[in-house]
């Protein structure tokens, strides 16, 4: 795997603790990786960060294809059906965090990302999907937020529901 780390993360990682806010980096018999982290996905690392926007058509033509069991005569049919879409929508969700490092868990399903590939590469998102099913940007004035600007300020201070 081949990434770099924006300059402002690099710096804290070699110049501060890495724990309390930021989960920590550490390293295991499998490699690199982040204590306490289970969603990270580190073979989508290197793919580009996806913007919101830019899957919302195909997450809307999903949800309309969930099974429904009034459209299936046999149960055992929909339940076929319904296990083959949740393995789709599975795998539409990990997508969602393509790119991007889950830094901080915030409690209840929140958790903060780190874009670490593509255009949004140093930006901060904060994964809201266990109660507004959203991704949503991090800002300040209008403006993505630095790791600086997150670590002094937090995620629920700078995100914009």
């Amino acid at each position: 795997m081949d990434i770099t780390f924006p300059d402002q993360y690099r710096e804290y990682l070699l110049r501060q603790s890495a724990g309390g806010a930021v989960n920590r980096l550490c390293r295991s018999a499998a490699g690199w990786g982040w204590h306490g982290d289970s969603s990270t996905n580190y073979d989508l690392l290197t793919t580009d960060f996806p913007h919101p926007d830019s899957y919302r058509a195909y997450e809307d033509e999903l949800d309309a294809r969930e099974p429904l069991t009034q459209d299936f005569p046999d149960h055992n049919a929909y339940r076929a059906a319904w296990e083959q879409w949740d393995a789709e929508y599975g795998v539409f969700q990990e997508r969602k965090t393509s790119g991007a490092v889950f830094i901080q868990e915030n409690g209840c399903g929140f958790s903060t990302l780190l874009v670490v590939t593509g255009p949004h590469r140093g930006q901060l998102w904060f994964d809201g999907r266990a109660t507004c099913d959203q991704i949503l940007p991090l800002n300040l004035g209008g403006q993505p937020v630095s790791f600086m600007d997150w670590l002094a300020r937090g995620s629920m201070n700078l995100v914009c529901w």
